[in-house]
């Protein structure tokens, strides 16, 4: 028998940046459809795989204080391949 305090851990939703994507359709071989991001409830139609990177990129650098979680091509000129 579980107590409640071990109920209510396992139905608290786990923090972090989270989306819902809806694929509709694709064309020029790409996907387009719907992401809403779950935490605020925002919905935008994507046109293309970039377009819904993209928007998760921008959500999960507003979630986050440190936006340098993920490093860009200015940064890899210092790092060199094995």
């Amino acid at each position: 028998m579980m107590n409640k305090q071990s109920q209510e851990s396992k139905t608290q939703p786990i923090k972090g940046t989270n989306f819902l994507v809806t694929i509709l359709h694709t064309e020029n071989h790409s996907y387009q459809g719907v992401i809403q991001w779950l935490d605020t409830g925002e919905k935008i139609h994507f046109r293309s795989e970039l377009e819904l990177i993209t928007l998760i990129r921008s959500a999960v650098s507003r979630h986050t204080e440190d936006d340098q979680c993920l490093r860009d091509w200015g940064q890899a000129k210092n790092i060199s391949a094995s």
